[in-house]
């Protein structure tokens, strides 16, 4: 592990790619977004689920034009489908999309782990390790919404340490996939590893160890998509007790 720190050059532009789109990134200014949003991330909306442009309005108290934009949002960011003449549906992926994603995760995230390890500063481990206290306050807390944002975020910061801004991109665009799925379709039956698994790699990141962090991740990520169960059965949601809305006013 180095003591000193590398060119701010190259680590401003792969923190570039925290900046990104994302899957359930924090609170935007956009109320109905982020109350669809952290419905998904909660589990309150599955995959599927219709999201009415008339029902919405009613919940909210607002007018039509407001929750298309929040639509559109959402539609961006991956949580949202719109289809032409059917409207508006929670995110879908598929298992095999989503393992498909996940294999090019292991691919590309063992090669990044192991190069930041061999080049990440006592600072970069502090940085780690206190997003891990992050992790573990929404995990006690039962922020589960701020928790997969913070599991995802994670792998992003560790690819800005791995100071190759096209790598970190990469990884930017395909950890909002993998969230997105286990927002979805995460077995709540199995117990999750996460933070353990993400001190283990800060463990062997800090201990200059580039091998066993490259196993280690390829393991990490193989363990996540084990967790995911897609269920095919057509939702039936009552949206206003899944969005926990009374109602905000229009502006």
């Amino acid at each position: 592990m180095r003591s000193t720190p590398r060119p701010r050059s190259v680590a401003g532009r792969a923190e570039a790619a925290l900046g990104r789109r994302g899957i359930l990134a924090g609170p935007s200014s956009d109320p109905i977004a982020d109350a669809v949003q952290d419905a998904i991330g909660e589990g309150r909306l599955p995959a599927g689920t219709r999201l009415g442009e008339e029902e919405l309005c009613r919940i909210f108290g607002v007018s039509r034009t407001l929750v298309r934009q929040a639509l559109q949002r959402l539609n961006f960011a991956g949580l949202v489908t719109l289809r032409p003449n059917r409207g508006a549906f929670v995110a879908a992926p598929t298992l095999e999309e989503t393992a498909a994603v996940y294999a090019a995760r292991r691919l590309i995230e063992g090669e990044i782990i192991a190069e930041a390890t061999r080049h990440c500063t006592a600072n970069d481990i502090r940085r780690l390790r206190n997003h891990l206290k992050l992790q573990a306050e929404a995990e006690s807390g039962g922020h589960r919404s701020a928790l997969l944002r913070l599991l995802g975020e994670f792998h992003l910061v560790i690819a800005t340490i791995g100071g190759n801004p096209i790598l970190a991109d990469i990884v930017a665009q395909l950890v909002p996939r993998t969230t997105l799925s286990l927002a979805l379709f995460e077995r709540r039956d199995l117990p999750s590893c996460a933070l353990d698994e993400h001190r283990l790699l800060i463990d062997l990141m800090a201990k200059g160890d580039a091998k066993a962090a490259a196993r280690a991740m390829r393991r990490h990520l193989s363990s996540d998509s084990r967790r995911l169960a897609v269920d095919t059965a057509e939702p039936t949601v009552d949206l206003a007790a899944a969005l926990k809305i009374v109602g905000l006013g229009e502006p």
